[in-house]
């Protein structure tokens, strides 16, 4: 017994990645990889916000720096193109299935574009305020809301635009008081928008009906928010943390902090996997997967390192979780992972 506690005082990692072993001989890990697809050409630069074309199998990947559009089979991961000299700066996408039209924000541009997604032609240019970064697409109203100002515009304050899929052009805007705006999602139930206001540390609670900002929350330890998920059945909002890597857990409906763990630091993207009860979150450490025991509690299962990707996206009808790095210190090359989703 003093063996094992003196083990536990000195050695918290190693006991943790020999748990995580025992999981996995009791029973297969919910992610294995299963391709990594290289990008020698994109030598630097973060990635950002995938699309994915389910009807097309396409993946369409944005790198910031490099100014393309990358373009992947999306069940085999082979890499089909390189599209530069369209978006300066692309950002987040948002694919529209119906028109076959990808909508990108264009950081440098200071634009929403508008692009064939079967050639990646510009159609149409959608001016906006400096710096437009992240945003979500809402197939019900067919409304991408998408954040601007700010920090581009050298401003304390951002818009969320809301910009008409049919339209091509933005139909509003909401005022929101933060110069980062970073994870977006929409929760269909109470008609809100939640958005992470980084450099206030703080969630932003929007009602769709009124436009504006009717509530904000923050709790202590809560920093740099970015990524965010959703448990929209049992009204669970997942937020990252950064600088420690944190997992806040919130009650969507009260703004009650529900709980806290431990995760991946520099997290960017995370998703709830509801038929699975986990959810995964993707940072600069790698890629951690919790599992639901209820609404209330979580345990970590698995970590995954992915070479510093942070940025990720889950397609459950596939089964496949795609994961995209840059080079740096944790690699030589770019490149994409793909895991396959266990049951």
């Amino acid at each position: 017994m003093k063996i094992v506690k003196r083990l536990i005082a000195a050695q918290p990692a190693a006991l943790l990645t020999l748990f995580l072993s025992l999981n996995a001989v009791a029973g297969q890990e919910p992610l294995e990889l299963a391709a990594n697809i290289p990008l020698p050409a994109i030598t630097g630069g973060d990635f950002d916000h995938f699309a994915v074309n389910l009807e097309k199998n396409r993946l369409y990947v944005p790198s910031e720096v490099y100014g393309s559009i990358e373009v992947f089979n999306l069940k085999t991961g082979e890499h089909i193109r390189s599209a530069t000299g369209i978006v300066k700066s692309p950002h987040m996408l948002a694919l529209i299935p119906d028109k076959n039209e990808l909508f990108a924000a264009d950081a440098a541009d200071a634009s929403c574009d508008v692009l064939d997604a079967a050639d990646l032609h510009l159609i149409k240019r959608i001016a906006l305020e400096p710096g437009p970064d992240f945003g979500v697409y809402d197939p019900v109203s067919r409304i991408i809301y998408l954040g601007n100002g700010g920090k581009g515009a050298e401003s304390d304050f951002s818009y969320i635009s809301m910009i008409s899929i049919d339209r091509k052009e933005a139909v509003g805007r909401i005022r929101v008081d933060a110069n980062t705006l970073k994870g977006m999602l929409i929760d269909h139930k109470a008609n809100r928008l939640y958005v992470n206001m980084r450099d206030k540390n703080r969630i932003g609670v929007i009602d769709l009906n009124s436009k504006s900002v009717v509530q904000t929350w923050t709790f202590p330890g809560l920093n740099s928010n970015a990524a965010i998920g959703f448990d929209e059945d049992n009204h669970r909002l997942f937020v990252g943390s950064r600088n420690p890597g944190m997992l806040f857990v919130v009650d969507s409906n009260s703004g009650q902090l529900i709980t806290t763990l431990k995760t991946v630091n520099i997290s960017d993207d995370m998703t709830f996997d509801a038929a699975h009860h986990r959810l995964i979150v993707s940072g600069a450490d790698g890629v951690d997967v919790f599992a639901q025991d209820n609404p209330d509690n979580y345990r970590l299962i698995q970590h995954v390192d992915t070479s510093g990707g942070k940025t990720s996206v889950y397609v459950p009808l596939l089964k496949r979780f795609y994961v995209v790095h840059t080079k740096g210190e944790q690699a030589r090359e770019a490149g994409l992972q793909i895991f396959k989703v266990n049951d």
